[in-house]
């Protein structure tokens, strides 16, 4: 082996050492079933404050959420249906992990694609990953569902085929007519 092939050999070996270390602190969601939600405040797209504890009193459901992620799209839409049937009494706040440095042209982007959607609920910009650290995200899409007292009563990393029949589920035992 050339002195030059044993060098890219250790640099790859440290970089996904390293990798694998920094994930290991934030393998696990900092929030859990039976927590207090923790309360936040980011803007919407409009750039107008929105407050997650505004929501109490009704079911609220947050969705963490990059546009680059097929998976996220799709819980997107799957939330626009509930939310559609539901707007009375639940929530829906979309939380964008997308970027610290979100450009103009991005976001003009994002709000395109969300009015092509048709999304009729809360999107929010976390671009202090201020949310984000709050929940200890590791995992896009991100599923937390806080019953009316702002208590969690469902957390799931990663959206699955069998992540709508659960959060259906866990709807109806709060209460909503979900079926």
């Amino acid at each position: 082996m050339s002195i030059k092939t044993a060098r890219r050999t250790i640099l790859v070996a440290l970089i996904v050492l390293s990798f694998a270390l920094s994930a290991g602190t934030a393998m696990a969601l900092s929030v859990g079933k039976g927590d207090m939600a923790p309360d936040f405040t980011l803007n919407n797209l409009d750039d107008k404050p929105v407050k997650l504890s505004d929501g109490r009193g009704k079911v609220v459901l947050l969705a963490f959420w990059a546009s680059w992620c097929p998976r996220c799209m799709d819980e997107l839409a799957f939330l626009q249906e509930l939310y559609a049937e539901h707007k009375d009494e639940m929530v829906v706040i979309a939380v964008n992990q997308d970027t610290k440095n979100l450009s103009k042209t991005h976001l003009e982007k994002l709000k395109v694609d969300i009015a092509k959607m048709k999304l009729g609920y809360e999107v929010l910009l976390d671009l202090k990953f201020e949310a984000w650290q709050q929940y200890g995200i590791n995992a896009l899409p991100t599923s937390v569902i806080i019953d009316r007292e702002g208590k969690i009563v469902y957390v799931e990393p990663n959206y699955y085929w069998a992540s709508q029949k659960k959060i259906k589920g866990v709807l109806k035992e709060l209460g909503l007519g979900v079926e």
